[in-house]
């Protein structure tokens, strides 16, 4: 099983960087360099960064551009950019491109300048392990090294190359150990492990086509990207123990089944991610999207080692031609990206980009400032924004996040279900392979509009034995509920826990497999059953008890409570909808139908905040919203007992808020031209943004 084994142990890794840190807090950019350019190009660049108060810049070193033969290796262009680095004070985090290599090593590469798949075959690997090597080695010792990150977005991969192959029949191997098992399991007839190779209908499917394969092979995707991951840390490890190493996923949310978090803490340091408006945020509302680089930012932090994260690529200028959706941010939009960014606890801003590339995709795009260095809007704010953080260094430095207790569960089982499911084009629309994670985040718009700060974690990385009395978990549109995390989420409960269960959630395993006609393992947890769930082509109007009236999506779900600890709490006009159960010293609300998937289809929080306000428990975290406000944001910094506010309109109409702050605290505004007055009313212009630092009257 050479390919599952790694080449450091998880000890080691931790041990190389134990005690990192980062004080600095600053926002800056990609530089590209491609072959063409000059010393003095090079240099204008990052002169250009420095004197906007940038002091970071983010490096492609390009496999195809430096190995200009096979062994011969030329370092000359990045050369220039260390030595520019060095002598304006900029820091360099340069990107492994390891699964882009000349065009002699593959024909893979031939008329791709830029390659972005994961590793095809272990020849491929050798010459990339020879690449990393002569990298490694040759900017280790550089003053302005900062960072390794491993590779570009990583997670696409040719399903049927050579090393996905054998990947996946030693996956197989290792789960279910004898092909006799394989067999039964995915309804195939095998002679042995040699015979597997990717069948198309794991991800295409046909009506009837067996979950068990699919579901696997989803995680087989989710690993193999973990071991093309580890296997480079583990090469830059070879020849560097010290500098920290860090990686940037795109589409966090929507690639959750196939992103590990969790079991990246042992390979990287710092975790990180692209957040481009036109790719990664547009799952959401365009007056959404201040939402989802905090909800992004949470996932993040709460599966990073120490917290410690950066948003690693923000969209930084127009892309009329290479964007998902095309747009321009301007300074408005980018001042509330990036303090929402950073109140949510990131420790790095990284813009996509300073500069252009020349020709093909991209040329002419992404860029912060003109096409010739000339001031924007953007770099305007961007200089702001750094100016701010370094003349507040002292508060910055050893700033930490300040969130509520409050948590929303991603179930990346539930989304294995859904690919499946959605694979054969039937059922409803809506309910599509990213409706899980879009309810997750209208309970997170809808939260912050109450001025609460939700947390994020995966179902099972929730630590539910160290958590309980006092902790509140939002469990909504979670079709796919493994049953060994059932009786965890019960015990945590039961010792004083607050859990929320809506949308289905629960109605079916990790497997497909519908579990209230099986036992349902929730029943105890719930206090109830499924008995039926009916699908109608209108609103499902239901009455919550100290609610009122209640708009959830179109099938009815019909409980039936079987627990003298659990109550009806909701009714519609076909049955009991909802339960409240009972278990130890805590309690389960159970809203079967989906007032999130309601709030996402009509684009509208207001009932979801109406709810969260009124079923969940007081709040714990210092600084508030004296009532809701719709569109708002507020993150929170806290460094001793001194804060920070990051306060955010995300509508394009102007809004007011009243902060609730701790007593004897007053506001005075260190960015931003919002009225705050000093009881903490705060109005704020469309798509504004206010940082506040709170100090004592005295």
């Amino acid at each position: 099983m050479r390919i599952l084994k790694t080449c450091l142990t998880a000890l080691l890794a931790l041990l190389c960087t134990a005690g990192f840190s980062q004080k600095r807090i600053d926002v800056g950019a990609e530089i590209w360099i491609e072959p063409g350019q000059s010393r003095e190009d090079i240099d204008g660049w990052f002169r250009l960064a420095a004197d906007n108060k940038m002091l970071s810049a983010r490096l492609f070193l390009m496999w195809n551009y430096i190995e200009t033969a096979p062994g011969k290796f030329d370092f000359t262009l990045y050369d220039y950019a260390f030595d520019a680095a060095e002598r304006y004070g900029v820091t360099i985090e340069p990107t492994l491109c390891a699964i882009h290599g000349p065009v002699f090593y593959s024909g893979k590469f031939a008329g791709r300048p830029q390659f972005n798949e994961l590793f095809t075959d272990r020849g491929v690997m050798a010459h990339a392990a020879d690449y990393i090597r002569e990298c490694v080695t040759r900017y280790r010792d550089r003053k302005a090294l900062g960072c390794w990150w491993v590779l570009n977005e990583p997670r696409r991969f040719d399903a049927t190359s050579p090393l996905a192959t054998e990947f996946l029949r030693e996956w197989a191997a290792a789960k279910y150990g004898s092909i006799e098992e394989v067999n039964r399991a995915w309804i195939t007839d095998y002679e042995s492990f040699d015979d597997i190779c990717y069948n198309p209908l794991w991800t295409t499917g046909d009506y009837f086509y067996w979950p068990v394969p699919c579901v696997d092979w989803y995680q087989v995707q989710r690993d193999f990207l973990t071991f093309n991951l580890r296997w480079i840390h583990d090469c830059i490890r070879l020849y560097d123990k010290t500098t920290p190493v860090t990686m940037n996923p795109a589409n966090v949310f929507e690639s959750a089944h196939q992103y590990d978090l969790p079991s990246y803490s042992d390979i990287f340091d710092i975790y990180g991610a692209s957040m481009h408006a036109s790719w990664q945020l547009r799952f959401l509302d365009r007056e959404q999207y201040g939402y989802a680089v905090a909800g992004i930012s949470d996932m993040l932090k709460a599966h990073a080692p120490g917290g410690r994260f950066w948003v690693s690529e923000l969209q930084g200028g127009n892309n009329i031609f290479s964007g998902r959706t095309p747009m321009c941010p301007d300074s408005l939009d980018l001042a509330q990206w990036v303090w929402t960014g950073i109140g949510s606890g990131a420790r790095k801003v990284i813009y996509w980009a300073l500069n252009y590339r020349r020709q093909g995709i991209e040329a002419g795009e992404w860029g912060l400032f003109g096409f010739r260095g000339e001031e924007t809007d953007r770099s305007r704010v961007t200089r702001a924004m750094n100016e701010t953080l370094q003349s507040h260094a002292d508060f910055f430095a050893d700033s930490e996040p300040c969130p509520d207790n409050v948590t929303l569960l991603v179930s990346p089982e539930t989304m294995r279900l859904l690919l499946h499911i959605q694979a054969h084009k039937a059922g409803e629309p809506l309910f599509n392979a990213d409706a899980h994670v879009k309810s997750v985040m209208m309970w997170y718009v809808a939260l912050s509009e109450c001025g609460i700060r939700p947390q994020m974690s995966y179902l099972r990385a929730y630590p539910w034995e160290q958590r309980g009395k006092g902790d509140v978990v939002v469990l909504t549109s979670a079709i796919g509920v493994p049953d060994d995390v059932v009786e965890r989420m019960e015990k945590f409960v039961e010792r004083g826990g607050f859990l929320v269960c809506e949308g289905l959630s629960g109605l079916y395993d990790e497997y497909e497999v519908c579990t209230p006609q099986t036992g349902f393992s929730m029943e105890r947890l719930l206090g109830g059953v499924f008995e039926d769930i009916r699908y109608r082509e209108r609103e499902n109007m239901f009455v919550l008890d100290g609610v009122g009236e209640v708009r959830g999506f179109r099938w009815k779900p019909v409980l039936r409570p079987t627990a003298e600890t659990a109550s009806p709490f909701g009714r519609g006009d076909e049955g009991v909808c909802a339960l409240r159960n009972r278990i130890g010293s805590g309690e389960v609300v159970w809203i079967a139908p989906s007032v999130a998937l309601s709030a996402l289809d009509r684009n509208s929080t207001d009932e979801l905040s109406a709810l969260c306000e009124s079923i969940l428990p007081e709040k714990s975290a210092p600084f508030g919203f004296a009532k809701r406000a719709p569109g708002m944001l507020m993150r929170v910094l806290c460094n001793g007992g001194r804060y920070v506010t990051v306060v955010t309109n995300n509508r394009k109409t102007e809004g007011r808020v009243r902060i609730e702050a701790p007593e004897g605290l007053v506001p005075n505004v260190i960015f931003g031209d919002a009225a705050v007055g000093r009881r903490g009313d705060v109005r704020l212009q469309g798509r504004g943004t206010v940082v506040i630092l709170w100090k004592n009257k005295l």
